[in-house]
């Protein structure tokens, strides 16, 4: 009797260890972000039957459970995933905000210095350094228009350079999760318990992965999770991992986006649309909403300046009587056949109105012997017209003749100021070749054409609506409204992703005082076994003193 007594009382005190080891790992590990809460679980052992009935044989440890809930950590996870997506689109497009408002890189202040030079022309037509003054200040414009577009174009370098590093990190934690997937389907088959530790840390990977992409993950049996991207796109199946890479966009082979490949099939693009959440899908939104934007209209606004007062020079005369040659050098159009065309078309383009060109990406496909045209922003759409002499595509400030045969399906890019700045620079390098004279031969002191050369900032150029000093406002107030509602919203959304934290942690976190507490509880179990123990000692000793 004395040793089911004393068997009993041990299995009390083993479960006790067990469960200040539990108690202990908890506290050790109360700072680690990623750690679940672990509690002991005790079972009855089965009882004995005696002639007095069943009596009990003690207590046994059947598992260490985890305090984790799948419903809060997945919201902890789409929370992640969206506060990381805009926290990366804030970043990108804040700093377009300080480039375009910064006072040392501002366009606005080098096209009122340019337009400001001009009356010192109009007051005294043959002063040569008045004219000298304006070619300087033509420079310094189009250097700022240059430094500004060419400062959009490292940020586009930037986000290609975030998407490069996002898909190889999400590779690396693609890996990461098949293995831990393996490791804990083997630990479970061996003795059926779960491995808690490495299930905290494939749930570390898991949200983590979160704040790169968006992902999907499904519990399959086994201790397997499948997780995927992209609606359906597997990155972990198994104990099986899936690569993705960034790679040259069909449309645009200057972007770099993300390809997929299943093993088996060769590397294809993602659809855009099907990237949200985390970091990449952050870096989309910002290319594709403001940076583009941005870098249209910037471009815009330099075509139409630029061709609005090359057009108002060349009516007028310079100092020897010559007519006035353009005053600006522009560039054009970027057209970009799709990587995937079967045909050999190519587009070559020229502007007829500039006061009509928008700021836009067109992809114009050939579908059903016509070229049918997608307008970026905005998703509009339209036909474009041959012109019934030339054959060319007219639409929209724009005419477009069509090089080459295409195929059913074929499609071009065209960025419709896409190089404009890239192309600018002063044309003329004489002062007198300025052409201030609103006649031929009518003297030195004439000045009209001047005249209607500075009234240009007044006139609406920019699609007809807008002065050049209202398109390029209109440029900053778009960034900054976009910059505004986006560090609201992200505020918004980091304030709900704490909210399902401290919800979370109220599970599954240690709390310091109610682990004080259990420690306090087994302690008084502990010290109540070893009694029990004491006691069924001196019993058996009284017993053998009567023998």
């Amino acid at each position: 009797m004395s040793n089911n007594l004393i068997n009993t009382a041990m299995s009390g005190l083993n479960a006790a260890q067990a469960a200040m080891s539990t108690i202990s790992n908890n506290i050790a590990n109360q700072k680690v972000n990623w750690y679940n809460r672990q509690m002991t679980v005790f079972n009855e052992n089965g009882g004995t039957m005696t002639s007095n009935g069943y009596i009990g044989n003690g207590v046994n440890v059947s598992r260490i459970h985890r305090e984790y809930n799948e419903f809060l950590a997945g919201q902890m996870n789409r929370a992640v995933t969206k506060q990381s997506a805009l926290n990366s689109y804030n970043k990108n497009i804040s700093q377009i905000n300080n480039l375009l408002a910064d006072k040392g890189n501002d366009v606005s202040s080098a096209i009122d210095d340019f337009f400001t030079s001009l009356p010192n022309v109009t007051n005294n037509a043959e002063d040569n350094p008045a004219r000298t003054t304006i070619l300087g200040k033509a420079e310094a414009m189009v250097n700022m228009f240059n430094k500004a577009d060419q400062s959009l174009r490292d940020l586009e370098k930037d986000i290609n350079s975030q998407v490069t590093n996002t898909t190889k990190n999400i590779n690396e934690y693609s890996k990461q999760i098949a293995k831990l997937n393996q490791e804990i389907s083997r630990s479970q088959g061996f003795n059926g318990a779960e491995p808690n530790d490495l299930l905290d840390q494939r749930d570390r990977l898991i949200q983590e992965l979160n704040t790169l992409v968006d992902v999907q993950v499904t519990q399959q049996d086994g201790g397997f999770v499948n997780v995927s991207f992209a609606n359906g796109l597997p990155l972990v199946a198994g104990t099986r991992s899936y690569e993705v890479s960034a790679i040259p966009s069909n449309k645009n082979s200057e972007r770099l986006v993300v390809g997929y490949s299943n093993g088996i099939d060769e590397v294809r693009e993602v659809d855009a649309k099907r990237i949200n959440g985390g970091e990449l899908g952050g870096a989309y939104r910002s290319r594709n909403e403001v940076l583009d934007a941005s870098r249209n209209q910037l471009n815009q606004l330099a075509l139409v300046l630029g061709d609005q007062f090359n057009k108002q020079h060349e009516q007028g005369f310079d100092l020897n009587g010559d007519k006035g040659d353009k005053f600006f050098n522009l560039g054009g159009a970027h057209t970009m056949p799709n990587g995937k065309n079967k045909g050999d078309a190519t587009f070559d383009v020229k502007y007829t109105d500039t006061r009509e060109v928008k700021a836009a990406d067109y992809t114009v496909k050939y579908e059903g012997g016509k070229w049918n045209v997608t307008v970026e922003p905005g998703n509009r759409k339209f036909t474009a017209t041959p012109n019934a002499t030339t054959g060319e595509l007219e639409f929209e400030g724009m005419s477009i003749k069509v090089n080459g045969a295409a195929q059913e399906g074929d499609s071009i890019v065209v960025q419709s100021v896409g190089n404009v700045i890239a192309g600018m620079s002063v044309a003329i390098s004489d002062p007198s070749k300025i052409a201030a004279a609103g006649t031929k031969d009518s003297g030195p002191s004439d000045n009209e054409n001047m005249k209607k050369l500075f009234e240009l900032p007044d006139e609406k150029l920019i699609d007809s609506k807008a002065t050049i000093a209202g398109g390029y406002g209109s440029l900053i107030s778009m960034v900054g409204n976009k910059v505004n509602t986006a560090q609201v919203d992200y505020d918004a959304q980091n304030a709900i992703t704490s909210s399902i934290l401290t919800q979370q942690q109220s599970v599954s976190g240690v709390n310091l005082d109610e682990e004080y507490g259990e420690m306090y509880r087994i302690q008084e179990y502990y010290m109540a076994n070893a009694k029990v123990i004491q006691t069924a000692n001196t019993m058996f000793d009284a017993i053998m003193q009567v023998l």
